[in-house]
């Protein structure tokens, strides 16, 4: 798995194509394959019979999720960890409601005929049809320390990911991230030869002192830049820190100590062409076409 390219930006698709097809269904991610774009961040919770399925939000989202009759869903409290992947499959997510404060952020995004949930082994069947050389598969796994009932606990969790993950041949091609560095502690220790992502966001108040998202970690500088000598001391092969956390020197510094940097989520030109300055090796964004586009449009060489 090759995550960083001297000279070169790795552009991943977000949720699939977020901004293009609606998130994390399937003809998204197969559009990323139809425009030779081969690496994806998506996300991945379990359900109430330990399906693990392709979803972003802990709750189906309002804004996305259509009932049996095909009405937008008005409860804005349905944990996907209380419902059996039969319960789930009976919702549809082809459309985005741009109506919603969230649907009108993604007004040209395209609807597709009804779409269920994916389970995690569809997405890998597809992405086991698509293999090439320069093919990462980013995998969130969704996990919170600061709210229970949402999802198994790590140890578990990570089991269960693992082994529906075991049944294809890709794990030269995965690397898991999180924001709750409890499952990253946990990979480590059970599955060390899998390689992990440290999320990062300091604007949601995740990143400090002993922060349970840090999995309590001690930080001795408040700045940024401690962060990846932190994450290459815990065995971390990236750091995915949000794109307006970062400059130009932290960059500098993830380099030093040989840890790549793949930013999200960038999805206006002049900030992508800003995170290119600042040297950055991976940029996920919702327009993963409109990145490559920018790329041969500037002469920037992508992989």
């Amino acid at each position: 798995m090759i995550l960083s390219k001297p000279e070169h930006i790795k552009i991943y698709g977000h949720r699939g194509t977020k901004g293009d097809l609606p998130e994390n269904t399937l003809k998204s991610f197969k559009y990323l394959f139809e425009n030779d774009i081969n690496a994806y961040e998506t996300d991945i919770l379990l359900t109430k019979d330990l399906v693990p399925v392709i979803n972003h939000d802990f709750r189906l989202n309002p804004a996305l999720t259509k009932d049996s009759e095909g009405n937008w869903i008005t409860n804005d409290d349905v944990k996907i960890y209380d419902l059996t992947y039969e319960q789930l499959s009976k919702f549809t997510i082809g459309s985005i409601n741009k109506k919603s404060k969230y649907g009108r952020k993604f007004d040209n995004q395209k609807n597709l005929p009804a779409q269920e949930i994916p389970k995690l082994s569809e997405l890998l069947e597809l992405t086991s049809k698509n293999l090439s050389d320069n093919l990462v598969i980013n995998l969130e796994i969704k996990s919170t320390p600061i709210e229970k009932y949402l999802t198994p606990n790590p140890d578990e969790m990570v089991r269960l990911i693992m082994k529906n993950v075991n049944k294809f041949e890709l794990n030269d091609k995965i690397i898991f991230s999180s924001f709750d560095w409890r499952i990253l502690n946990e990979i480590k220790v059970t599955y060390p030869k899998i390689s992990r992502a440290y999320l990062t966001s300091e604007g949601k108040g995740k990143v400090y002192d002993k922060s349970p998202w840090l999995n309590f970690m001690p930080l001795y500088d408040s700045d940024v830049n401690e962060l990846p000598r932190l994450i290459k001391t815990l065995g971390g092969r990236a750091w995915h820190p949000k794109y307006n956390d970062i400059n130009k020197a932290v960059v500098r510094i993830s380099h030093e100590v040989g840890l790549p940097v793949n930013v999200w989520t960038v999805n206006e030109e002049f900030e992508m062409l800003r995170m290119i300055d600042y040297g950055v090796d991976g940029i996920i964004t919702d327009y993963p076409a409109r990145l490559k586009d920018l790329c041969e449009r500037k002469n920037i060489k992508w992989y």
